[in-house]
């Protein structure tokens, strides 16, 4: 019996798929339910193991619990370590499987999400001045872009990639989404309705199993390897075309809870506050360091994530520092400049440390 095939079991039962093990004589039924069926159609369209690692994990997830699904969980759960042994394997080797991978660099890494023709590649020569394609039909932009985005002492790289559309979603390009540290929404504020616009680039996500979130309240595992949750922030763009601040306000109110900010890259209004806005929404922040005795030089910050403490922090500079570890003084968020604290003191941005061992 051929793989994948379908086989009617008796009226009024539902169509199953027959089990990949070819020696398996009649399919059981397994009452697959459509969250199932609609990730089973994904993983048909995912071309690389970064791709379809999470789809499978959601699978074995959804999929019914009983004894007409032994074969298939046991098919899936063989088909994800295959798949995990790949990753690792390309992960040391040094090969680049999936065509989506941009290695992170800087404070952190923001990839740029919306609809076509929404600015992204705009957005993105603004900020960085980096070499893009810009024009005004849609999908120019077929291969992710780096570039990096100045903020005081450090630099965010900011990716660009295709547009998030269902009928032209290239292979490989959600896990962009997936590794990132915080997506930007680009919204056009040029068309009718920018907030229902920016929600279809939304659900695109969703139904790859990446959830745009506002905070980090709300980020992190939900419990799911398969799911994301990401950090999310929406830049309005084209704040100088007609009628834009009243649709501006629509939008504010859509995409309630994430924040929103307005820019136009035509004339500039509003892209000097975007690198702040870029590292506030990374959820990290950057601590110096001093040596006991010396005085302090403002150097290449450490970056750290957001409500990490003085321990955090000897781990990051060394492993030695935080096993060895006594007491720190502090300058920036303590109560007094040279303030001794305890080792689980939590930073603030901007603070410099001076370890005592």
């Amino acid at each position: 019996m051929k793989n994948n095939v379908l086989r009617r079991l008796s009226p009024g039962r539902p169509l199953t798929p027959a089990s990949t093990d070819s020696n398996l004589a009649v399919a059981m039924p397994a009452n697959l339910n459509p969250e199932y069926i609609r990730l089973d159609g994904l993983l048909k369209q995912a071309r690389t193991p970064e791709e379809k690692l999470p789809i499978l994990r959601e699978m074995l997830s959804v999929i019914p619990k009983h004894k007409g699904t032994d074969k298939m969980q046991a098919e899936l759960k063989r088909r994800i370590s295959k798949l995990n042994e790949a990753v690792e394997a390309q992960r040391k080797s040094g090969g680049r499987a999936d065509p989506f991978h941009v290695p992170r660099e800087g404070a952190g890494q923001a990839a740029l999400a919306g609809s076509p023709n929404a600015g992204k590649s705009s957005l993105l020569a603004a900020l960085s001045h980096a070499r893009v394609a810009v024009a005004d039909y849609p999908f120019t932009t077929v291969q992710p872009q780096p570039g990096m985005v100045p903020y005081d002492d450090v630099q965010i790289q900011l990716v660009d990639g295709p547009p998030l559309a269902r009928d032209h979603l290239l292979p490989g390009m959600i896990n962009m989404y997936r590794v990132c540290d915080l997506i930007v929404a680009v919204a056009d504020l040029s068309v009718a309705d920018p907030a229902a616009r920016t929600q279809e680039a939304f659900d695109v996500l969703r139904e790859h199993l990446v959830d745009p979130v506002a905070s980090d309240e709300d980020a992190g595992d939900p419990g799911q390897a398969s799911r994301v949750r990401k950090r999310t922030v929406v830049v309005a763009n084209k704040i100088d075309a007609p009628g834009a601040a009243g649709r501006l306000d629509g939008l504010i109110r859509g995409m309630a809870p994430l924040s929103v900010a307005a820019v136009s890259c035509a004339d500039g209004t509003g892209l000097q506050d975007l690198p702040r806005i870029l590292f506030e929404g990374l959820g990290v922040l950057r601590v110096y360091t001093k040596r006991p005795g010396y005085k302090f030089e403002r150097t290449a910050p450490y970056i750290l994530r957001a409500g990490a403490s003085v321990l955090d922090a000897a781990k990051e500079i060394h492993k030695d520092f935080a096993e060895r570890l006594k007491t720190a003084r502090i300058w920036g968020s303590a109560k007094h400049d040279g303030q001794a604290v305890t080792r689980d003191h939590v930073l603030a941005d901007g603070d410099v440390i001076e370890l005592h061992m």
